[in-house]
């Protein structure tokens, strides 16, 4: 097996230079069949190679229809472009051509190395000048709530300059997994990849940066680029201004599609809420072109480059050795594994959200959740009750009411618009001692009737706090029997009090 860069060079050349299999070869000293092999490799994932399906001619040129049919065929993979023979068939057929199947390959032939020529170079972008099918894509950071705290997680966003079109699809992570996993649903979702995608220089995608525009990417990356056969750009270093559009659309989307705080149950289901609010936000107007962005993207997307049949699939392969007590340490979290032994050496399939683990001899021992220690914050509930204090009436149509627990909503609910006032100033004084879990299972404990009188709460609160518990009997062998169990009887102290007649006291 080659190296991954010469891979990647025969790729690019077969594809992109127009290089036949025989200059390659010759090129990078490998046989005619390497090098056909690589050239013509559609799957990329690192599992074995599905069967390579045979080649059959679409979309190729001569004059205007001819060059049409040339320049729909950059968007396809080389194998599926249609080749000098169906080109001078379907122009026979259809519109009557009276030239010789000779006359066409020459043109053809010729044409094709012209049109490429044509084709405008990386370096031809300038600033605020976008082509459709461009693309652009970046992480940022958003705050969601999940088990009553507010968390910080990453979105990452691709946005496309020309039509200002955008999607967002939420991830726990920036590292390599997330990165192709989230250009991949986000392609996905665009129904078709961008021609060129403009990129920063995170390490999960360049390993080395060189002189200029020269970089060394990683082969996890290279991978992915030629599975979905899209050329990238990277910005110049602390050169954020070269992707200025999805730096805006970052803060956009987090404003427009994320505020308020959105609940964090699963990042499937927040990315659904993200897909379905990316489409939505395409009907206003282009904020420059006076049309809307539906209609400009409907347009742009026959420029994308179709999506692949075979899906990318992000995985890290590593190995680890277990301890003695069946446990492995990945990215300074610890995973235990039943099913192995002490010492065993195990194979790790490393995805996004999960670790499959296997024995030397590939058979599956367990499936595990990739552990993400996300940064959290408590909801500061005194200060939104604070707020609530001063309009009691607003306080159950609040953005974060639906984040309190259960028993405080349902307290604050069943009480009409001016017992709600009261009861929101208690909660707020009850929580400068105590934490809202702690006033949510006292009002648990309480029945309605009784939670309706603030002392019952109070004096639950104090009752369930462990410090203000009563004391242990004091183990002692002294007193009497009789007398420690003694129970008082209250009906003899009455028998103390003064009699009382017709509201006047006796001595």
């Amino acid at each position: 097996m080659i190296a991954m860069p010469v891979q990647y060079y025969i790729k690019h050349a077969f594809e992109n230079e127009g290089a036949s299999i025989s200059e390659i070869a010759r090129k990078v000293d490998v046989c005619w069949r390497t090098a056909a092999k690589y050239a013509y490799k559609e799957d990329w994932n690192e599992s074995p190679p599905t069967v390579r399906k045979k080649r059959r001619p679409v979309m190729d040129p001569v004059a205007d229809i001819v060059d049409t049919w040339l320049l729909e065929d950059q968007l396809l993979p080389r194998k599926d472009r249609r080749n000098a023979a169906a080109i001078y068939s379907e122009l026979r057929e259809k519109h009557g051509f009276e030239g010789s199947e000779r006359t066409v390959r020459e043109y053809v032939r010729n044409r094709r190395k012209e049109l490429l020529k044509e084709e405008p170079e990386p370096t031809a972008y300038v600033e605020l000048v976008h082509e459709p099918g461009e693309a652009q894509a970046d992480f940022g950071t958003i705050r969601c709530v999940r088990d009553g705290k507010i968390v910080e997680a990453k979105a990452l966003v691709l946005s496309f300059p020309w039509s200002n079109a955008g999607f967002a699809v939420p991830m726990p992570s920036e590292n390599g997994e997330c990165l192709l996993e989230g250009l991949r649903l986000l392609f996905e979702q665009a129904g078709g990849v961008p021609q060129r995608l403009v990129l920063d220089n995170a390490t999960t995608m360049v390993a080395t940066i060189g002189k200029g525009e020269e970089r060394t990417l990683t082969e996890a990356f290279m991978r992915f680029q030629l599975h979905y056969r899209f050329d990238v750009d990277f910005c110049a270093p602390a050169r954020g201004n070269e992707k200025g559009n999805v730096e805006n659309k970052v803060g956009y989307s987090r404003r427009q599609w994320l505020c308020p705080l959105q609940p964090l149950n699963s990042f499937e289901e927040l990315g659904e809420q993200l897909a379905i609010k990316a489409i939505r936000d395409m009907d206003r107007i282009h904020y420059k072109k006076g049309r809307t962005i539906a209609d400009m993207w409907r347009e742009e997307q026959s420029a994308l480059l179709p999506l692949p049949s075979v899906p990318f699939e992000a995985v890290r392969l590593d190995a680890a050795v277990l301890n003695n007590y069946a446990q492995f340490r990945f990215e300074s979290e610890t995973y235990s594994v039943p099913q192995g032994r002490p010492r065993q050496k195990v194979l790790l399939s490393v995805y996004w959200d999960r670790i499959e683990v296997r024995n030397r001899e590939g058979e599956a021992l367990t499936t595990l959740p990739r552990h993400y220690m996300l940064k959290e914050q408590p909801i500061d509930w005194l200060a939104h009750f604070e707020i609530y204090s001063r309009r009691p009436r607003a306080a159950v149509h609040s953005a974060m009411f639906r984040y309190l627990p259960k028993a405080v909503q349902a307290y604050l609910k069943e009480a009409n618009a001016s017992e709600r006032s009261a009861r929101v100033r208690f909660v707020r004084d009850m929580l400068k001692m105590y934490s809202i879990d702690e006033v949510a299972e006292a009002l648990e404990a309480l029945p309605a009737d009784r939670r309706a009188n603030p002392a019952n709460v109070e004096l639950k609160l104090y009752a369930l706090n462990p410090e203000n518990g009563l004391p242990e009997p004091i183990a002692e062998g002294y007193t009497p029997i009789e007398v420690a169990a003694y129970n008082p009887d209250s009906a003899v102290y009455d028998k103390l009090l003064p009699a009382r007649a017709e509201g006047v006291v006796k001595a």
